[in-house]
């Protein structure tokens, strides 16, 4: 395990470090969700402070995902003012030694926020530094942060005070300098330069592997050895969709590799499969016009549908959005979802 000392610690990783306090920042170029969440970002505030030259480079779902962003916090600020200019969101947090940078404060009305792009994760801890950072400055015993998860179009809000907030920091601080503490396995485990060697990401795959191994002589054997309880079932699921993660689909993208650049394996071989075959516009304005084809029988004739992605997009393009009457939303499925049994932040 990579060691970690204070010197390490930012407030932006304090949300990875409260899921594992043996997290360790894989080191490399950013990728370009990142990359993407640092543009949405800089619009983001650009535009607050009356600058939407940046917004209006972004693409049109971007664009109208960092609006609705604005529009929350124009009204946020009640008789407050909005603070966006990097300069002034510097956040210095006690006890650790990086200062972190919010993306919108309004110190009259008591908040701050941060802007997120991307699925929901939990960055209360995140917060919970930037609101000490701001209780400390203008001496206040509470303060209230905003996560702004624009992609999803969701906030999450805490309201936290002086104790709490310290308290937070002080116990993630604690587990990860910990050299007793003991990795767990969490989303951000892909992200950890820890990962190869990590005994949570390695028991279960071993684990999964063993299931093998055991001395049975008949698929039907294994299956009731592995769906004796709801336990061992659950257990086999998780360890088998470690091994699926993190050994089968690299191992399979590696074998592709190979007989793609003319290695031979006895079994394994690529083939090629003829791409479907397709009509772009050109082809459907030659028909439509030709005949003079009703716009509803084109639309039907393409399935009578748009996926919402496509639809926003397609109208953003063309300076409008969707009537809240005309959203549709298919019948719920059910799906299986591994969830976390760790006890997420509360405040």
């Amino acid at each position: 395990m990579i060691p970690l000392t204070l010197q390490d610690i930012r407030p932006s990783l304090l949300p990875k470090l409260w899921e594992c306090p043996k997290y360790r920042p894989k080191p490399g170029p950013v990728g370009p969700a990142a990359e993407r969440g640092t543009r949405m970002d800089e619009a983001f505030r650009f535009a607050v402070m009356g600058d939407s030259s940046k917004l209006e480079a972004l693409p049109p779902e971007d664009g109208a995902n960092v609006q609705w962003a604005i529009d929350l916090v124009e009204r946020y600020k009640c008789n407050g003012t909005l603070e966006a200019r990097e300069e002034y969101l510097a956040m210095p947090v006690p006890g650790l030694p990086h200062v972190g940078t919010a993306d919108i404060l309004c110190d009259r009305t008591g908040w701050v926020g941060d802007l997120k792009t991307g699925q929901l994760r939990n960055y209360g801890p995140q917060m919970a530094a930037y609101a000490l950072s701001c209780m400390v400055r203008t001496f206040e015993q509470n303060w209230a942060t905003h996560i702004i998860y624009c992609d999803q179009r969701k906030v999450v809000s805490y309201n936290w005070t002086l104790e709490q907030a310290q308290k937070t920091i002080d116990a993630i601080k604690t587990a990860a300098l910990d050299p007793n503490s003991q990795p767990q396995a969490s989303d951000y485990c892909t992200w950890c330069a820890n990962y190869a060697t990590c005994p949570a990401v390695v028991r279960p795959i071993e684990e999964g592997l063993a299931v093998i191994d055991v001395p049975k002589t008949s698929v039907p054997e294994i299956l009731e050895r592995v769906m004796a309880t709801p336990e061992t079932l659950a257990q086999f699921a998780s360890q088998w969709k470690a091994v699926e993660k993190a050994v089968a689909e690299p191992a399979l993208d590696e074998l592709k590799r190979f007989l793609e650049e003319g290695g031979e394996v006895d079994g394994w071989k690529i083939t090629e499969v003829n791409g479907r075959e397709y009509f772009d516009v050109e082809a459907i304005l030659h028909v439509a016009r030709k005949t003079n084809a009703p716009v509803e029988s084109i639309i039907m004739a393409m399935g009578g549908k748009m996926s919402g992605k496509s639809y926003r997009e397609w109208a953003a393009a063309l300076g409008r959005e969707p009537l809240p009457s005309h959203i549709r939303t298919g019948l719920p499925t059910k799906q299986l979802r591994q969830v976390k049994t760790k006890p997420k932040l509360k405040n």
